[in-house]
């Protein structure tokens, strides 16, 4: 898995601190995410990790190739630093899917992206709701599944709701904390929503994939009577890199070459 964390570093989250100063509510988030990396294999042949952060501004702070062991990558998450202004989410989903899941940056083709989102309210001003909504969407149709995590009683439900995946359900699409010291309550359902969502997503993979695969594998046997190697071979590189539209020409090159 290639996991980007996109991480809300706006103002709103220290003006939410504690006046007695207990705790800070940035470091409480941080330290969920670096919760969240361990409950993963990380390696640079298992899960991946990189990070947006934003504000106003937002930027990739490290990519996916960046680090290959947990260590490194938490000591990365917790020296983030707090940025404190605007809410900017168009441009974080923006960044996700054009910086974060990007060949140059270390995704892998073959490999299911997850994105998960942790903010604290909404997109600020509120005209970024809808240009935040619709890159969201852009990004789930460049084929990343989009995990939402909102924080305290100022969040849109419905906003969280509509910028995670399918099939938007509390508890495994999306998920609400009250507050930043509730997000460790919900590490382990985090996980297992995580879990459940690449779960249903593999498996809408292949129901679609499947059909198309069977075909050709059909179309091969008949007009030959006979599937060698070389015919598995393309059908199994046509799968393994996405490029169904190849198969009927690779299909074709099989046949006039057999």
């Amino acid at each position: 898995m290639d996991l980007c964390f996109v991480i809300d570093s706006s103002g709103s989250i220290r003006d939410n601190n504690p006046s007695d100063g207990s705790f800070d509510n940035y470091e409480l988030q941080l330290q969920f995410l670096t919760s969240l990396v361990n409950a993963f294999t990380i390696g640079s042949d298992a899960t991946r990790v990189g990070a947006i952060l934003f504000s106003e501004q937002v930027s990739l702070q490290f990519a996916l190739d960046t680090y290959d062991t947990a260590e490194a990558i938490n000591a990365a998450l917790l020296a983030l630093p707090y940025l404190g202004q605007t809410t900017n989410t168009p441009e974080a989903m923006l960044q996700t899917r054009t910086q974060c899941f990007n060949s140059v940056n270390g995704d892998r083709p073959d490999v299911n992206n997850l994105a998960i989102v942790v903010t604290d309210g909404v997109p600020f001003p509120d005209s970024r709701r809808s240009p935040a909504l619709d890159e969201a969407m852009a990004l789930k149709d460049s084929g990343a599944t989009v995990i939402s995590i909102g924080i305290t009683d100022n969040i849109d439900v419905d906003f969280l709701r509509e910028m995670s995946s399918p099939p938007q359900l509390e508890g495994q699409n999306y998920f609400t904390a009250t507050d930043f010291n509730a997000l460790q309550q919900i590490q382990s359902t985090v996980v297992e929503g995580t879990c459940t969502t690449l779960e249903g997503t593999v498996k809408r993979f292949f129901s679609s994939v499947f059909p198309l695969v069977r075909s050709r594998l059909e179309f091969l046997q008949t007009e030959r009577g006979h599937i060698d190697i070389l015919a598995l071979g393309i059908v199994y590189m046509c799968v393994k890199w996405k490029s169904y539209h190849f198969l009927e020409s690779a299909s074709s090159f099989w046949l006039r070459n057999n």
